[in-house]
């Protein structure tokens, strides 16, 4: 069988190549054009419809979702969600599922349907690449300068954007004062109108910057998107059950490497799963039900081994000592993760028979 799949951007196609990923490949460069070959069949990608039209198989790859009623011409759709939740309604996402359509998504939703495939993983695969992770050199750096980083200014007065982030900020603070810092830039006029994504597209800049900011303390706290129960009240809201993590826990199991460690905060649901893939963050050690309770904790076991051990250097040995191999095991799951996916062959059999095993 040969399926063409016809792509517009590496978004549409990254959840489909990260499944193909270990198997032999040709590619065209000039135009954009590679195929994968597995067996008798043969999965071909391409910018033009030209190439895949007497494919046995005709796909569109996009991730736009309002635009599916427009594509004409092909046997069958496949939407893909890497970046971000879904924000439209559950009736929408069925009625183009039911259509004979496909899904494939690092956003859970409320309810099933055998033609929508999530799995959380796929944003931290998508981000790796986009961001340029795969092209960073990581340097132990062992002269700490700060105990515990974060990125987040605390909101003074009202009109609070993200009230659960904030009172975990100020638990924190609260416990370790001058030892938790926020990191911040120097402010200037012009860069209020160059920073902002949504006009120049600068916003990917932020990301691998942080490499430097990470490096200079023990600990940091990852702030997830959404906090520790969103999206967990039923009823009419749609965006019940909808669950997500971004490239802010990439960072977190990405600069494992560089011997750092992490306070990972957001949806308990999503906590529990990357433990449960054997991904490990300092407040893994603390929790049982409460995100919220087990940052406090490694709070708290922070400022213990300060006022044992006196210096944040100090700090870091120990906790090297005691879990310099949990830092180890996440960097080794991560390669075996980006290397191969478990689960590849749901997902081909998914767009080749519509089935899911």
């Amino acid at each position: 069988m040969t399926v063409g799949f016809q792509y517009r951007a590496y978004e549409d196609c990254a959840i489909i190549l990260y499944a193909l990923n270990n198997h032999s490949f040709d590619t065209n460069l000039d135009d954009g054009e590679f195929s994968f070959v597995i067996g008798n069949d043969r999965f071909i990608f391409s910018k033009h419809f030209k190439s895949i039209e007497n494919c046995d198989l005709k796909i569109m790859l996009f991730h736009t979702f309002n635009e599916w009623k427009g594509f004409i011409g092909y046997d069958k759709l496949i939407q893909t969600q890497t970046v971000e939740n879904y924000h439209i309604s559950n009736q929408s996402i069925k009625e183009y599922l039911d259509a004979g359509n496909i899904c494939l998504s690092s956003a859970s939703i409320s309810f099933e349907h055998p033609n929508f495939y999530y799995d959380p993983i796929f944003n931290l695969i998508f981000f790796y690449h986009f961001y340029g992770f795969n092209f960073l050199n990581y340097y132990k750096f062992n002269k700490k300068e700060n105990l515990l980083g974060v990125y987040h200014k605390p909101t003074i007065g009202l009109n609070i954007h993200k009230p659960h982030r904030e009172a975990v900020y100020k638990s924190v603070k609260s416990i370790l004062k001058n030892d938790f810092i926020s990191y911040e830039s120097n402010d200037y006029n012009l860069k209020k109108i160059l920073q902002s994504y949504t006009t120049f597209g600068h916003w990917g800049n932020n990301h691998i910057t942080s490499y430097l900011d990470y490096t200079t303390s023990v600990c940091n706290i990852i702030f997830e998107t959404l906090h520790s129960d969103s999206n967990e009240d039923e009823g009419s809201d749609k965006m019940y059950g909808r669950q997500y993590i971004t490239e802010k826990t990439l960072k977190g199991i990405c600069f494992s490497e560089e011997n750092i460690f992490f306070i990972w905060y957001g949806p308990t649901k999503l906590f529990k799963h990357l433990n449960d893939l054997g991904f490990w963050f300092l407040n893994s050690e603390f929790f049982t039900d409460s995100i919220e309770e087990s940052v406090e904790k490694s709070a708290l076991y922070l400022k213990s081994l300060k006022e044992n051990f006196k210096t944040n250097d100090g700090v870091h040995s120990e906790l090297m000592k005691l879990y310099g191999q949990k830092l180890k095991k996440n960097v080794e799951l991560f390669n075996t993760i980006l290397n191969s996916y478990s689960k590849s062959n749901e997902i081909l059999n998914l767009i080749k028979n519509g089935k899911r095993n």
